[in-house]
């Protein structure tokens, strides 16, 4: 076992080993009494180098650490050594917070800033003599006859390594922020059977099994297959993605944080990790995978993006515009190719009916908020009676959903109904009545403001009877502009001008002709 110094990046675990003239080779056992802490920057390594244990930053909170096992291979980049296990389902501590095989032969990460230990082993006084990180990432306690304690692949995150089983009641947990509140789980059932489940109760994909066996545990193969063994190791069902049994250096199959499971492969060639096989094929058919953002739609480059056909609070909640008190009723708009189905609480009821059946059955029930019609064989409606919704929309679906909504512009509270404000009679502008009335005065009591009003308003109609003539075919232009040119004594070098335009307008060189 080597002891390196590590230096671990965020947002990914990053370990830099220091060159063998650097650091000694302490030994390929981890003694009792071993430490690792984030000021040291130390960590376990593998005796093949493709596997290391430390403390690290993954997330993207300062100061918050984790304990646990990632890739360490010379040939993938930093960025893509992936975390493979977590010590306490991702438990976080300070940047004062070390790791430990205690002298009595336990495993604790010990938060030093809170002063409590955040997880351990529970193997104290089991006569544990040491402890080794295996060359397939297995971290295990061992006794003085090699025996096995305890090992980290008896207790999974949310990834299964080549060689690690999934036992009975046994789950992965998807990574979260909180992964203890994380709705999404693989669970391995009494019956044998693999599930996928949302918020512990609803199941979105469950894998086949043989009625007849039993006893069964999931088995990730050094070949990329997933497997349910009997106690035999006999394999009852698997199923395994592209380049299976082809030379791939390392693999992993993980519950992914959308709640999907997918195997992956690493690529030499694209220097990248590659899914090559996942449980749900269409990602908009894992539960609630837009959750509160809306519906699942496909775009046109073929991933998956969330729609909201209701309305968007201001916590970016998209939530069913529906409320139970409507000023003048309600109405149902209708989707076509959508599923929807309520996620808090998920529970709908089914009943059998026509589309039009269906739709009347919301109409009429206070409560719901949504009904989808589907039939494939089987015509049936399920009637949803909450606000937080969800679903998906494919072009090539067979359902249809109603969503209900008030008539009017806005539900309306009874209690808290206003009458309008009385409207009122439109005031009389005085000081615009005294400007009209003095400039009328001015304009006629003053001889020579009136004589200029007066031509003015004689040009405007000589120049409407010009525009006018333009469009005759039989009338001459020239007569516009002669007419024009005759007012000039009387206009002034204006009229000369207003000749000059219509002359222009004629001959079509004016910008303003129109």
């Amino acid at each position: 076992m080597l002891e390196k110094e590590c230096l671990f990046r965020s947002p990914l675990l990053l370990c830099i080993l220091v060159g063998f003239l650097l650091l000694p080779v302490v030994s390929a056992v981890i003694p009792l009494g071993s430490k690792l802490s984030v000021v040291d920057n130390n960590c376990w390594v593998s005796s093949n180098g493709d596997f290391a244990f430390g403390l690290f930053n993954i997330s993207d909170e300062p100061n918050q650490f984790s304990a646990g096992i990632r890739f360490n291979s010379k040939s993938i980049p930093y960025d893509q050594q992936t975390v493979v296990w977590v010590a306490g389902a991702h438990d976080k501590v300070s940047n004062m917070s070390y790791f430990q095989l205690t002298p009595e032969g336990e495993l604790i990460l010990f938060d030093s800033l809170k002063g409590f230990i955040a997880w351990r082993s529970g193997t104290g006084n089991r006569a544990v003599a040491s402890a080794a990180l295996r060359d397939n990432g297995n971290l295990v306690l061992i006794d003085t006859k090699q025996n096995i304690i305890w090992q980290s692949f008896d207790t999974p995150s949310d990834t299964l390594l080549p060689g690690q089983s999934l036992s009975v009641y046994e789950t992965l947990r998807a990574t979260t922020k909180n992964p203890m509140s994380s709705s999404y789980t693989l669970y391995m059932n009494p019956s044998g059977q693999l599930q996928l489940r949302w918020d512990s109760h609803v199941i979105y994909w469950t894998s086949e099994s043989p009625s007849s066996a039993s006893n069964l545990t999931a088995f990730l193969t050094n070949g990329g297959a997933l497997q349910l063994q009997d106690p035999s190791l006999k394999a009852v069902w698997s199923v395994f993605g592209e380049g299976h049994n082809d030379y791939v250096n390392y693999r992993f199959l993980r519950l992914d944080v959308d709640g999907n499971l997918c195997l992956y492969s690493w690529i030499e060639a694209s220097q990248s990790w590659r899914s090559v096989w996942q449980a749900v094929e269409n990602q908009c058919k894992v539960f609630a995978t837009c959750s509160q953002r809306g519906v699942c739609i496909f775009t046109a480059s073929g991933s998956t993006d969330c729609w909201c056909p209701f309305e968007v609070t201001e916590s970016n909640q998209c939530l069913v515009p529906y409320e139970q008190e409507c000023e003048s009723g309600s109405n149902m708009l209708m989707y076509k190719n959508t599923y929807l189905y309520g996620i808090y609480p998920p529970d709908d009821s089914v009943v059998i009916s026509s589309l039009q059946q269906c739709e009347q059955l919301c109409l009429n029930d206070t409560q719901c908020t949504v009904a989808t019609f589907s039939n494939n064989g089987r015509p049936q409606c399920s009637i949803k009676k909450t606000k937080y919704v969800t679903g998906y929309a494919v072009p090539s679906l067979n359902s249809i959903s109603f969503v209900k909504r008030c008539s009017g512009p806005f539900a309306v509270n009874p209690g808290l109904t206003k009458s309008p404000p009385p409207k009122l009679p439109r005031r009389l502008c005085v000081p615009c009545l005294m400007g009209a009335v003095s400039g009328t005065f001015l304009i006629f009591a003053n001889p020579p403001a009136w004589n200029y009003f007066h031509h003015l308003q004689k040009k405007k109609l000589h120049y409407a009877k010009c525009c006018y003539s333009f469009h005759k075919p039989k009338c001459k232009r020239l007569k516009c502009v002669l007419l024009l040119r005759n007012q000039e004594p009387h206009w002034g070098s204006q009229g000369s001008n207003w000749a000059k335009h219509v002359q222009g307008c004629a001959t079509e060189q004016s910008p303003d002709c129109s």
